[in-house]
């Protein structure tokens, strides 16, 4: 008789399955415990920040950034007008209607194109516009809209333009020169601040859902 008995082929792996399936579980788990997790206490904190009245939302900043930019550019121009007229000694360029244009024109611009839906652009929003009328109905609303867009956006580079041809033509080629220049120089600055105020706007309130905040459409 042998002194050694032959080992089998079926008892050895059902031990060896299970010394091999236990690492596996043992570093699966493992794995799962280095993932960070905030403490009960600091979730809670900031869960409470972000649902209190006192925090605003991002519509909320986007708006408060917008109109920041929108009224500064208003009192920039404002003040422009204000020197001119109570400086002594008094500048030679008076104050007159084109110096206004620029300045309309893009508030003008800013509500058109505010008043546009990103959705209306690429026409995802004809069925939910419809309502049986004759113009959301049609299958030309994304046209409309961009054509509104077209004439906002227009507005807004002709008024930068008609700001610097102001400057140019009103205040440089006559030769002006220091304090005289103040008032063309506030017609850019009002007009590129109100043109990115719009900017700010539209991309802010068209970068999340309506849900987070309040919502203009057409």
């Amino acid at each position: 008789m042998p002194r050694y008995q032959p080992l089998s082929l079926g008892s050895p792996t059902t031990p060896s399955t299970n010394t091999n399936t236990i690492p596996r579980s043992t570093s699966h788990s493992s794995g799962s415990r280095r993932r960070t997790v905030l403490p009960p206490a600091l979730h809670n904190c900031l869960a409470s920040l972000s649902q209190s009245p006192y925090i605003p939302s991002r519509s909320q900043i986007i708006g408060y950034i917008s109109g920041t930019l929108f009224a500064v550019a208003w009192w920039v121009f404002f003040d422009g007008i204000l020197f001119s007229a109570t400086r002594e000694p008094p500048v030679p360029v008076t104050v007159r209607f084109e110096d206004w244009i620029p300045g309309l024109l893009s508030t003008i611009s800013l509500i058109i194109v505010n008043l546009i839906d990103k959705h209306m652009l690429s026409g995802d929003a004809e069925d939910s516009w419809a309502g049986g009328s004759s113009f959301a109905s049609s299958s030309s609303v994304a046209g409309k809209a961009r054509g509104c867009a077209f004439l906002g956006v227009s507005m807004a580079l002709g008024a930068l333009g008609g700001a610097a041809a102001i400057l140019c033509l009103k205040y440089i080629l006559p030769g002006y020169e220091g304090d005289s220049l103040y008032l063309g120089i506030s017609i850019i600055v009002q007009n590129v601040m109100i043109f990115f105020s719009s900017m700010v706007l539209w991309f802010g309130r068209n970068s999340f859902s309506s849900d987070d905040g309040y919502d203009i459409r057409l």
